[in-house]
């Protein structure tokens, strides 16, 4: 009788953490439809606690005209996410003895500019002060990008500028250096970045899914990107050619392959434990070697973005409550991220509020109605300041760019990229994010 009641105990147990494990599936899958459904999300979401595959799925379409469903099978360009590989590449070169992140450029490249003041460390770290050679391509550049460069004229076209500042002195997000790091990596290994890639990682951890020729990928394999995809249009985009992001952002990959990926950084394999954590440890504002390091209220998380128009993507990690997100998203364009999205997320994961994603209508307001709400606001020790900038009203927060507030009527407004109301009543603001009000007065 005992054993029989021990037993159904277990069985009970079994059953209550199959339905847990279903309803927070059937939550995440919920969100994400509304996410979808109000034009924030189109793509490929997966979600992984604790040993746990608790979602892969597409959402929306690959190709949106022949209406061809996106499919955990999509490939995507990860985009900036490709840097995480890069600077773990350089880690492995560093255990193995044949390099050091304290190496100066002029090791490798003896004639480079300054190349006695930059090390490998500062390019790692968007520290060296080297111009960023992506600043100036913009939509216009279209041609250019979307064929193969050679590697020395995107070099050469950033070498002989000056610095913005002294090597080491601040953070300035640089795609120049992770360039630099791939020609690093082949001068080391004598081989094509690339096939170090391939070896090192794609074939030993099982990433058959993923590349770097995405252009070249037939068209029912992979998904189009859309550069503005909403209620009012939908615009295509072309994607640049894997020669001219090179090591700082030409990877393609599938969710399940990327899944590969954060398994090897989660479970620390591939580089030695004391190289996981110095890439963990950020060096320079909140950024590692190849990682954003942050927390979301206070749960760590360890991460990584990728955007350009077209495509965005997240590999987002939570080192102390084992979750793993991965999105890959076929539209967006320059300041646009899916990082709401995954906050969303994590909050229905770990059994915090969240808010569903709804429809909101960017409308007219007269300057003089928005005028009124100008000001400073405080709750406690938080506070914030709206100001107004060409006839809109823009969200002011200490060490943040400005963001723009859209109005839906003349007291409530609204985040493009994040899923944040602000109602405004009789110098209060009512500020509702995840899931909570937060009441601020209006400072005279």
């Amino acid at each position: 009788m005992r054993l029989i009641i021990i037993f159904s105990m277990l069985l009970c147990a079994y059953n209550l953490n199959a339905q847990n494990t279903k309803s927070i599936t059937a939550e995440i899958d919920e969100y994400l439809n509304s996410a979808h459904k109000a034009y924030k999300f189109n793509g490929v979401a997966l979600v992984y606690h604790k040993n746990e595959l608790l979602l892969n799925k597409g959402y929306g379409y690959s190709q949106i005209a022949e209406k061809v469903p996106n499919s955990t099978e999509t490939k995507f360009p990860i985009l900036s996410i490709t840097k995480t590989i890069t600077a773990s590449i350089i880690l492995k070169l560093q255990d193995e003895k044949k390099l050091s992140v304290k190496d100066k450029l002029n090791k490798y490249f003896p004639e480079y500019p300054n190349g006695s003041k930059i090390s490998i460390h500062h390019l790692i770290t968007h520290s060296s002060g080297i111009y960023n050679y992506t600043t100036d391509v913009g939509i216009e550049d279209s041609i250019l990008v979307n064929n193969p460069v050679s590697k020395d004229f995107v070099v050469n076209y950033f070498k002989d500028k000056p610095l913005g500042f002294k090597p080491g002195k601040y953070y300035s997000y640089n795609n120049s250096g992770y360039f630099l790091l791939g020609l690093i990596i082949e001068k080391v290994t004598g081989k094509q970045y690339e096939t170090v890639v391939r070896e090192y990682l794609f074939e030993p951890f099982k990433m058959s899914n993923s590349g770097f020729d995405f252009n070249g990928l037939p068209k029912n394999e992979k998904a189009q990107g859309y550069q503005f995809w909403n209620q009012k249009e939908t615009i295509s985009y072309k994607h640049y050619d894997s020669t001219f992001a090179y090591s700082a952002g030409s990877i393609y990959s599938t969710s399940s392959d990327l899944l590969q990926w954060a398994k090897v950084v989660s479970n620390k394999q591939f580089l030695k434990p004391k190289t996981w954590e110095l890439a963990f440890k950020p060096k320079i504002r909140n950024y590692g070697y190849g990682w954003e390091i942050s927390k979301y209220f206070d749960k760590k998380y360890i991460k990584h973005s990728g955007g350009y128009p077209g495509f965005m993507s997240e590999l987002i990690y939570y080192p102390n409550d084992e979750l793993i997100i991965i999105l890959l998203n076929n539209y967006g364009t320059y300041e646009q991220n899916v990082w709401a999205i995954g906050m969303g997320i994590t909050s229905i994961v770990l059994g915090m509020p969240y808010d569903k994603w709804t429809i909101r209508n960017d409308n007219k307001v007269e300057v003089s109605k928005m005028q009124k709400h100008v000001g400073q606001y405080k709750s406690g020790k938080g506070r914030l300041e709206i100001k107004l900038v060409d006839d809109n009203l823009f969200l002011a927060l200490p060490n943040s760019p400005d963001m723009r507030l859209l109005p839906e009527n003349e007291n409530q407004y609204f985040l493009d990229n994040f899923n944040t109301r602000f109602d405004f009543n009789n110098g209060k603001l009512v500020l509702h994010e995840h899931g909570k009000n937060i009441e601020y007065i209006k400072q005279n």
